[in-house]
């Protein structure tokens, strides 16, 4: 008997039958897995390009946009990459559709660790090849606009100056805002005149929307939105996507692309083009959302902004006035998380938000 059994790992003199721990079993799987990825990533096709989507139990969604990618298959030298953290059946599902698409190489990558889209996209980034030297992220409940990789690729390939680049993203049902809800938006920090913008409360505007100017060339921006951001693979190997984030992991992409645009330019091309359909699949109700946010939006200004961070609380503020003035459906359950979201960042009690 070893002298101390709770320090033994797999010591065969304990017991040669013994079962191992779970914790050891969750190493070996790993140290496994990396092997395999290493001698898999050397064995896939050395593509320049990488197109990389991360899902989990939405093979429906991911088909339509496949589909949408082999309507017009992109002429440029791509990899499709799919990492999927599916539970069982779905991830069956999911690995038939890669199989059997055949207008780009593809691979499918399963994720059994706890799923988080954020860590999902820092595995695939692992295991692309060394070749891939512009890594495509979009999400798999999108449709894929006529030229989109190659609006991109050529903007990469011409302007060495640009880091990261997005899309165009039109939204099928996008909610218009009086100028007078803009105004008090812009009032208590929770939205900009200028899009493309990071705000010290932890709001952005964005400036991937359509717009009637789309046809005037580039736009700059502060940060890309997760369905529609490419980035320099150089980029990706000194910042990754925070891998504390799990699940929907929200305001994962405004974290990394802000980082980055402190580094390298980011632009918005407007000849790239997708609509993002969002799948109500596997997204947080309203009070879900509205906790989620309150916590995220503290996690990233302490992150990215000097304390004591007013404009947090003064955001916070115009949102509860947002709220208790609204007729929407779902304006109690949006209440409650906010108030919830509040309580846990005052009491600290979430794993992004340490003592």
């Amino acid at each position: 008997m070893c002298a101390s059994r709770s320090a033994c790992l797999t010591c065969l003199r304990c017991s040669p039958n013994a079962p191992l721990r779970p914790h050891v079993q969750r190493l070996l799987y790993r140290s496994i897995s990396h092997v395999a990825s290493v001698l898999m990533s050397s064995s896939l096709p050395k593509a320049s390009e990488a197109v990389v989507i991360c899902t989990r139990n939405r093979p429906d969604e991911l088909e339509r946009t496949l589909d949408s990618i082999a309507a017009h298959p992109p002429s440029v030298d791509l990899l499709l990459a799919v990492v999927d953290a599916s539970d069982a059946a779905a991830r069956t599902r999911t690995r038939a559709l890669i199989e059997d698409f055949d207008s780009l190489p593809s691979v499918h990558w399963p994720y059994t660790d706890m799923p988080s889209l954020a860590r999902q996209r820092n595995a695939a980034i692992d295991r692309l090849p060394p070749s891939v030297e512009i890594v495509h992220f979009i999400d798999d409940d999108v449709t894929v606009h006529l030229g989109y990789f190659e609006a991109l690729s050529r903007l990469f390939r011409r302007d060495s100056d640009v880091g990261g680049a997005g899309g165009v993203i039109v939204a099928p049902s996008d909610d218009t805002t009086s100028s007078v809800m803009e105004r008090l938006r812009r009032l208590f920090l929770l939205s900009h005149p200028r899009a493309g913008h990071v705000l010290p409360s932890g709001c952005a505007t964005s400036a991937q929307h359509p717009t009637p100017n789309d046809g005037n060339g580039l736009r700059e921006t502060e940060w890309l939105s997760g369905c529609s951001s490419s980035y320099r693979r150089s980029l990706l190997d000194q910042h990754r996507f925070d891998k504390n984030l799990t699940g929907y992991s929200m305001l994962e992409d405004l974290d990394l692309s802000y980082r980055i645009h402190r580094q390298a330019q980011l632009v918005v091309q407007p000849e790239a083009r997708l609509t993002h359909r969002r799948s109500p699949r596997n997204r947080f109700d309203a009070e879900q959302y509205s906790h989620a946010l309150t916590v995220h939006r503290r996690w990233f200004v302490e992150k990215h902004f000097d304390a004591p961070h007013p404009a947090y609380w003064w955001s916070l503020v115009g949102r509860l006035f947002a709220l208790l003035t609204s007729s929407a459906l779902h304006r109690t359950a949006a209440l409650r998380g906010l108030i919830q979201g509040v309580r846990t960042v005052l009491s600290r009690d979430h794993p992004l938000l340490p003592p």
